[in-house]
């Protein structure tokens, strides 16, 4: 088992909220970067708008999203996070249960990885995930027993696990799933589908499912059924039959309540309570999502409870406090719960985080971050919803869609009609014309005024965009959009009639169509080179590869546009699926493909085909060559400050890659690093303090990087951060402002020289330690910088700054 410790500072949070004190009211989800954050230092920025399972401590309500867990205060409703950079060990999160005896928060996971999080100290436990056998290993359910051991209900059976060892006590292998599993009067009770088994708890060997009795007419119960669920409430032990529940009076069981609803309800959990017992319903019906929750009294009193609150409910809890709280299936928005048994209405409570999950693009602008919630799947067909882009900013997050911003209900401005705004792919900022485009694979793509908060749509109505076959009745098809320096902005128009493959507007507002004689017209994205030429790539297999487009200078006018679809027959390209494109700051095209990554470097020569090629880039491994990442599906690429690579993969996580690419100098996935899943989509960097931001299938979490954006000349004045350093810092210091790739030289007051090396971009850093590797003592140290003469030009520049060391 691996142990670990959570953040002080969280620890510190989470011991208010599950101990004796009251947290004030705060918001732990403010993930503004300030000068003082680490370089090196993650931050999780996942959606908090509901959540799925419901547990308390003494002082909290808890609940887990399905990737992330957070604490609401019972006394004043303040809010903390813990997250996948806080210490799960995973974030694919199954169900939570907390553990009051030993004060222990229970995690369980999608892959049956376990989480003990006690006194501010996580053990993770893999023996489930570990055990060597095929079959169904998933964990339905929990129950807490006698002397602080927990019964795990599992695929393949029963399991028990001791809360103060933390060492499984036994294993049943039972041949049939085991739903639902309870301790009472010297004996366990297991529901299967199959009906219900009990075998003596001691004495007996239990791991031997020989020994387990299955109840029946003998018993009492029916000679057929299916049971969900059984646990104790009050001393009496409860066990679902069918739809049905039933209490063991006297050794029998008895009929406690009579499902007689015409709907298809499956019975799916018991949640005792300090004075109620709450009965947990789900739909079953194919489609069916709706859910109800029966509280009854120990007299078998039996009523709905708050059904606006219930509505896709996975599990319900009754605090001490009388109020009813409830863990809901997405798209619900917000935490809802019922102030007492005779509420009428159901309350909502709302957390800042984006609004949810799912990403497909990112964007950072300079100032905020963007998302283009809407995915693509493997086909490249999107997923239909309505929920517009959102930006992070300042510590907040703000949605963009047709319940504020008109451009999205369409040419018609009613709410409803099938001209609504859906499916936002991708965001682009236009820095020339100072606008942001909102791409759809629905309707078109939205021209939006960031300073006004007003858009205008742009569709087959009103622009040269096309409508797309294939794609239903008046759908436009917009994959991403780009703007050269006069101000012409390209949109890639996937699958438009006629084969134009790309619409171009002028700052003036009028359209031409580009690419009608190319002759495909599948688009994924869309780029500039710094000749101006277009690159469209088209992920397909079958009429995939890239185009790329010379408008010749006149974007308006396509009859001397020049047009080259690059694939597999007439290049090194390894596929013609080709995933991701971007410009590096040396003007090279970096294409990733689902076999790796190729480069053109060909310039002016892009339409020679005879000689731009393209080239492979060779990475060596332990003293083996082979292209790089020849084996990973190329997502993303993303190109930072100091001229380096993020490459977002399929699968593989994110790679960090040298200028060249030929040196990799990061790779972090889900089991090395906080990153959220292996899957990255997409990643977007902040320019001005390198903050990395990562958009996997899981959420958005960002990584303090080392490389800032950069000019040929420095700022006015250098950042310098921590500075002063304080006692107790062991971390590198970062100096920001420099231009590009700069020489910085580090010395003491008398002149020696402590360290020296070059900027990547805008930014060095500095280990804090002297040039044999000690950490420097107390005292003030001097930064010189100089312009590199790669990237100065005619008038190099120089700065200076300095440095307070406190030991």
């Amino acid at each position: 088992m691996l142990k670990r410790h959570l953040p002080h500072t969280l620890l510190l949070t989470l011991l208010l909220c599950t101990g004796g004190l009251a947290l004030m009211a705060q918001d732990s989800l403010s993930t503004t970067l300030a000068p003082t954050d680490s370089l090196g230092q993650w931050r999780s920025l996942q959606s908090y708008t509901s959540g799925r399972y419901v547990t308390q401590s003494p002082n909290s309500i808890i609940y887990s999203t399905d990737r992330a867990i957070f604490y609401l205060d019972k006394e004043d409703g303040s809010f903390s996070k813990l997250a996948k950079d806080d210490g799960l060990a995973e974030a694919r999160i199954r169900l939570i249960r907390y553990h009051e005896p030993t004060g222990t928060l229970i995690i369980v996971y999608e892959s049956t990885v376990i989480d003990l999080l006690r006194d501010g100290q996580f053990t993770t436990l893999r023996q489930i995930d570990n055990f060597n056998f095929n079959g169904d290993k998933s964990i339905n359910s929990l129950h807490f027993g006698q002397n602080d051991v927990v019964y795990f209900s599992t695929g393949f059976g029963v399991t028990a696990l001791d809360l103060n060892t933390e060492t499984f006590l036994f294993t049943t292998f039972t041949g049939v799933p085991a739903n639902a599993t309870a301790e009472f009067d010297g004996f366990l009770y297991t529901a299967t589908e199959e009906g219900l088994y009990r075998v003596r708890r001691n004495g007996v060997n239990v791991n031997d499912f020989g020994n387990w009795q299955l109840l029946s007419s003998d018993f009492g119960l029916p000679g057929d059924y299916t049971a969900t669920v059984v646990n104790v409430w009050r001393d009496q032990l409860f066990l679902g039959v069918n739809e049905d529940l039933y209490i063991l009076r006297d050794g029998r069981p008895v009929l406690f309540f009579d499902e007689d609803q015409a709907r298809a309800l499956r019975l799916s959990y018991l949640s005792p309570g300090p004075e109620h017992l709450l009965i947990g319903y789900r739909c079953t019906d194919d489609g069916c999502f709706s859910s109800q929750v029966l509280v009854a009294t120990e007299d078998a009193i039996v009523r709905q409870l708050g059904s606006n609150c219930a509505f896709r409910a996975n599990y319900a809890i009754e605090d001490d406090r009388g109020r009813f709280w409830f863990g809901e299936d997405q798209p619900v928005e917000g935490v809802r719960f019922l102030e007492s048994l005779s509420a009428a209405e159901c309350e909502t409570l709302e957390f800042p985080g984006p609004p949810q999950d799912e990403n497909f693009r990112l964007l950072h602008d300079g100032t905020s971050l963007w998302v283009a919630p809407s995915v693509l799947d493997e086909n490249f067909s999107p997923g239909f919803s309505f929920q517009g882009p959102y930006r992070f900013r300042d510590g907040s997050w703000t949605g963009f869609n047709r319940d504020n911003t008109a451009a999205f209900l369409g040419q018609n401005g009613v709410r409803g009609g099938d001209d609504d705004v859906a499916s936002i792919i991708d965001v682009y900022y236009d820095a020339v014309n100072d606008l942001h485009w909102f791409s759809s694979f629905f309707e078109g793509v939205i021209a939006f005024d960031e300073e006004t908060e007003t858009g205008t749509l742009y569709d087959e109505s009103n622009s040269a965009l096309k409508l797309s076959v294939g794609a239903g009745p008046g759908r436009v098809r917009v994959s991403g959009a780009v703007t050269d320096p006069q101000g012409f902005t390209y949109l890639a128009n996937n699958r438009a009639e006629n084969d134009n493959i790309v619409s171009v507007r002028s700052p003036d507002n009028q359209w031409a169509n580009l690419g009608t004689t190319c002759g495909i017209n599948r688009a994924l994205n869309i780029e500039l080179d710094d000749n101006g030429y277009v690159w469209v790539i088209h992920a397909s297999s079958v009429d995939g590869g890239i185009t790329v487009i010379d408008p010749a200078g006149t974007p308006l006018d396509p009859s001397d546009d020049r047009c080259r679809t690059i694939t597999t027959s007439n290049s090194r390209l390894p596929t013609n699926t080709v995933r991701s494109i971007a410009k590096d700051l040396d003007g090279t095209m970096w294409v990733g493909t689902d076999q790796g990554v190729i480069l053109f470097e060909c310039g002016a020569t892009v339409f020679d085909s005879e000689t731009c090629l393209g080239r492979r880039p060779v990475a060596t491994a332990d003293d083996f060559g082979g292209f790089l990442l020849e084996t990973e599906s190329i997502i993303a690429i993303t190109v930072d400050g100091g001229n380096r690579k993020w490459i977002g993969t399929n699968g593989g996580g994110t790679y960090l890659l040298s200028p060249n690419g030929e040196e990799q100098l990061v790779n972090f996935d889900a089991g090395n690093s906080p990153l959220l899943d292996n899957v990255v989509r997409d990643i977007a960097i902040n320019p001005s303090n390198g903050v990395v931001y990562f958009g996997t299938e899981l959420g958005i979490i960002s990584y303090r990087a080392t490389a800032t954006s950069a000019t040929r000349a420095f700022r006015e004045n250098l950042t310098i951060f921590p500075n002063p350093v304080e006692p107790g810092y062991d971390g590198p210091v970062a100096i920001q402002g420099l231009a590009r790739d700069a020489r910085v030289k580090i010395t003491d007051v008398s002149g020696k020289l402590v360290a020296e090396g070059n900027a990547t971009g805008g930014q060095f850093v500095w280990d804090g330690a002297d040039y044999t590797g000690r950490r420097v003592q107390t005292g003030v140290y001097l930064v010189f910088a100089a312009s590199n003469v790669r990237f100065s030009g005619p008038d190099p520049g120089s700065a200076v700054g300095k440095i307070v060391f406190v030991r």
